[in-house]
């Protein structure tokens, strides 16, 4: 894929999906430890909130929240961005997963606190308004009401605009 000039942010296993993203976050050592291999791969900069995630190649960086889709939004905003589009941001279980990938294996977590997952994201929105940053939900379905929701194709036109 041919670099856009837009920073591509992925958090986890969704760097299979996008390995020429700019930044992989990953909140959870464990995370790191089980992918290092594959994450080995990844060409862009690496970033986690702990610090046994260095081992496995990622610089730390502390965003206060205990999710990586909140501190992915916050290490966006904390660089500059003007808008944040969002893909992946349910926040909801389904029947099988609880993410909208694959779980991850046993013995890591597997969005066990989902429940703080609403408030801290209202936290990020308060903090973008304050900021003036634009964030918009062109998830295909989202249980989070802090972020206007839009189809991708809307969205990406809004921030070629």
């Amino acid at each position: 894929m041919r670099d856009s000039g837009l920073t591509t942010i992925v958090t986890n296993t969704t760097f299979r999906l996008c390995p020429w993203a700019h930044v992989l976050f990953g909140f959870d050592a464990k995370w790191w430890k089980h992918y290092r291999d594959e994450v080995a791969t990844f060409r862009g900069e690496k970033i986690s909130s702990s610090r046994l995630a260095e081992k496995y190649g990622a610089r730390t960086i502390v965003l206060g929240f205990r999710n990586s889709g909140a501190c992915a939004i916050t290490l966006a905003m904390s660089r500059g961005a003007a808008r944040v589009v969002l893909l992946g941001y349910d926040a909801m279980f389904d029947e099988t997963r609880r993410h909208w990938h694959d779980d991850h294996p046993a013995g890591m977590e597997n969005a066990g606190m989902m429940a703080d997952w609403p408030r801290q994201f209202e936290l990020v929105a308060k903090t973008a308004r304050r900021r003036g940053v634009e964030i918009i939900n062109a998830s295909r379905r989202t249980r989070l009401t802090c972020f206007p929701v839009m189809p991708l194709e809307d969205a990406l036109c809004v921030v070629a605009a």
